[in-house]
């Protein structure tokens, strides 16, 4: 009998390991792109970015049982639930990290191109390699998550195991150590990123960084809008209410913008589509940064103190689709600064 599991084991790996070198050969056999592929700056923004994003949300104790779930060593079977939910939350902030660092490399890609449509086009293309890296680790994470929801399947855990608050308890404790070197890590990586793409800006590009980044009516609507939000939903110590604010201020927002744009092609005007354009870059940016920052660290900490487990179908709502639409209009975006508009004199 033991042989018989040690072989299905073996198996198991093997199988892993061909899957891995099935798709590192795929990706050398396409061309030039697994060259174009290999930037490092972005890679290790997305990584150093999870990791803060991880230490903000959860403690030490918790990321190391969730490892040692993982990688199939026993830490006690009551903590599977709280495993499969650290690496689900580790995809999550992955594609995230992937679709901010999308949206600062094309503003800095527009902020340094002053060299012709071409160039242009080209910066901007490879501003994209930050969300393709998110997606692939993001994924990466996700196969912990099957394995951890088949164990819990097979032996569910009784409902008087899991942890619930007292009326009263407060439900966000002190920050602990590793919180606080996760939020200065986060902080860190993504402020050295946006300094360092206003240090790139060259005069006479199509866009100034600093204006994306501070635009006032993109401020105004997420900001102002999430606060109001906020304050009657309530509850803002969980953070589910400021993950939602944010996803919808933020979606408000860029619709908004989206509809100027085509109202602007209508008139045929350069200047109201390159502010339509700043208007949906920038809503979308301060969305999602507001919601990695302030929003899904609190909801992590809420959730594995055993509080909102049950409510989490409009949080994973906001992670997934609010992400993926910021991207489907940061794709719109690129497409709508290669058509030349010509102003109807």
């Amino acid at each position: 009998m033991s042989q018989i599991i040690d072989l299905k084991r073996i198996w198991k790996i093997l199988s892993r390991i061909l899957i891995v070198i099935f798709f590192v050969v795929a990706v050398i056999l396409s061309g030039s792109f697994f060259a174009d592929l290999m930037k490092g700056a972005s890679l290790v923004f997305v990584l150093l970015g999870g990791v803060g994003m991880a230490l903000m949300g959860f403690s030490a104790r918790e990321i190391g049982a969730a490892f040692k779930h993982s990688a199939g060593g026993p830490d006690g079977r009551e903590n599977l639930q709280s495993s499969a939910y650290f690496w689900e939350a580790a995809a999550r902030n992955f594609l995230m990290l992937g679709v901010l660092g999308a949206f600062i490399s094309f503003v800095t890609a527009l902020g340094r191109s002053s060299g012709g449509i071409a160039n242009i086009a080209l910066q901007m293309s490879e501003s994209f390699l930050p969300a393709v890296y998110g997606m692939i680790l993001g994924v990466i994470c996700f196969v912990p998550v099957l394995k951890l929801t088949g164990e819990l399947s097979k032996h569910p855990l009784q409902e008087s195991r899991e942890v619930l608050e007292k009326p009263g308890e407060k439900a966000i404790k002190i920050l602990r150590f590793e919180n606080i070197i996760g939020y200065a890590l986060f902080i860190a990586v993504v402020g050295w990123t946006i300094i360092s793409s206003l240090s790139l800006y060259e005069s006479g590009s199509p866009l100034n960084p600093l204006e994306v980044f501070i635009y006032w009516p993109s401020i105004l609507v997420v900001l102002g809008g999430t606060t109001v939000l906020v304050m009657f939903i309530g509850d803002a110590a969980a953070g589910r209410s400021f993950t939602l604010s944010f996803a919808l201020t933020g979606l408000i927002g860029s619709l908004m913008a989206f509809v100027q744009t085509l109202i602007s092609f209508s008139s045929r005007g350069v200047r109201d589509v390159a502010s339509a354009m700043t208007f949906i870059i920038s809503s979308c940016f301060i969305a999602l940064l507001g919601m990695m920052l302030v929003g899904i660290p609190l909801e992590d900490r809420t959730i594995t103190t055993g509080k909102n487990k049950k409510q989490l179908t409009l949080s994973r709502i906001a992670w997934y689709v609010f992400p993926v639409a910021a991207l489907i209009l940061l794709l719109f975006a690129f497409v709508t600064v290669l058509i030349p508009v010509r102003k109807v004199v």
